[in-house]
């Protein structure tokens, strides 16, 4: 019996630091996808609050831009009522002239670019280039429709063109700054769906370790219940082969109390854990 017991003890001692091991590696895994999950957490924290950021100024330039619209508006229509005066009726009519587009046919098809690269048809590179190009024919246009002399009508209507031209270059530079924040929200939400699966492949990890360890922990723990128990027998059985007669006193050492600790499967800390593998 004591050479069956020594044999347990021996091949026990095997699984109590083969499970120990284990367990310590699984339980680095967790701190190590634990670290990461949360480090994910924090990256994910700071694009949201950019993200807001940038939908703070998308909103503040898309309000500049409505406001500045309007304020083309009303220029416009101060500029043409006076310009009617001035040139007559029949400027409003003709929008392609045989000396060109008039500045009302040009001022449209600037409001229609506009539009389009405001809802995505055309990209920000072409849109400058048509842009400008109509500026150009905008101002040839205007130069060539301008009269002779400078009465203080004259002088009314090119200070109106100023606010024309001013009001929409507001409207431009605000429309593209919206889109430059929405562009950018565009991106970071894109980089928020890659941390978020980033985050779930450190939770998942997290869990599956914890798991392991877990695991490994209680085949220690059994581990070390098995090596106690024979431990216990051999001494009892080398006490009987000496003559000495356990009394209940002698029965009750300090392991029996952690190892009772132990199969009521409360934890025990590392310094009690090496007390009972201790054969003395």
């Amino acid at each position: 019996m004591q050479s069956a017991l020594k044999d347990i003890v021996s091949s026990t001692e095997y699984f109590i630091t083969k499970h120990q091991a284990q367990r310590d590696e699984f339980n680095a895994k967790v701190v190590e996808n634990k670290s990461r999950r949360e480090q994910v957490n924090g990256q994910k924290r700071e694009i949201y609050d950019e993200i807001e950021r940038q939908r703070t100024v998308r909103d503040k330039e898309n309000t500049m831009v409505r406001e500045a619209k309007s304020e083309r508006e009303t220029a416009n229509k101060e500029f043409n009522t006076l310009r009617i005066k001035i040139h007559g009726a029949d400027a409003e009519n003709k929008g392609q002239r045989r000396g060109g587009d008039s500045p009302e046919f040009i001022r449209k098809k600037m409001n229609k670019l506009e539009m389009d690269h405001m809802i995505g048809k055309i990209n920000d590179k072409k849109f400058l280039e048509q842009i400008n190009l109509l500026k150009n024919q905008l101002r040839v246009a205007e130069e060539k429709r301008k009269p002779a002399g400078g009465s203080d009508e004259n002088s009314e209507l090119d200070a109106l063109r100023v606010s024309c031209d001013a009001a929409h270059s507001r409207v431009i530079a605000a429309a593209e700054a919206a889109q430059a924040a929405h562009d950018l929200m565009g991106k970071l939400n894109d980089e928020t769906r890659r941390l978020n699966d980033e985050h779930e492949l450190a939770h998942r990890a997290f869990v599956a370790a914890k798991v392991e360890a877990d695991r490994e922990h209680q085949y220690y723990i059994v581990a070390m219940r098995c090596i106690w128990s024979s431990r216990h027998l051999l001494k009892a059985a080398q006490d009987r082969a000496d003559g000495v007669q356990p009394s209940k006193a002698d029965a009750l050492p300090a392991n029996v109390d952690l190892m009772s600790a132990l199969m009521a499967g409360k934890t025990l800390s590392t310094e009690q854990l090496m007390t009972m593998r201790r054969e003395d």
